[in-house]
């Protein structure tokens, strides 16, 4: 299994490459329910276009150490809001669910309290 040290490091990396406004654990591993089996599950949220958005999963998968199985995906505030609105319910699961790891200090994404890990990053 994945330990802590190992998402926060991998959260760092994130933060200082791309500057995000949010990083959320999602999944088993926020949840308390990680196996053998199960992958770290991360949402980044970044004030980009939705364009841009898509390909920046990518990139981002490409430029950090790969210390582990990773579903990331990457939305931008907009889409959250929208998808929330329309009643998504994997977005909304994360948002109410994940555990924010990092935060920037002009995040537009609203969040209600969350247990929150340390990423120490900048």
């Amino acid at each position: 299994m994945v330990n802590r040290t190992d998402i926060e490091a991998t959260c760092a990396d994130i933060v200082r490459e791309f500057s995000p406004l949010q990083v959320i654990l999602f999944g088993s591993y926020a949840y308390g329910t990680p196996t053998e089996d199960s992958d770290v599950d991360l949402l980044v949220v970044m004030d980009i276009s939705e364009e841009q958005a898509r390909n920046q999963a990518v990139a981002i998968r490409q430029s950090i150490p790969r210390r582990f199985g990773m579903d990331l995906i990457v939305r931008t505030p907009a889409e959250i809001a929208f998808r929330i609105s329309h009643n998504d319910w994997f977005i909304r699961e994360i948002m109410e669910r994940g555990q924010v790891i990092y935060e920037s200090a002009d995040a537009r994404v609203g969040a209600k309290s969350r247990g929150r890990l340390q990423c120490d990053a900048v």
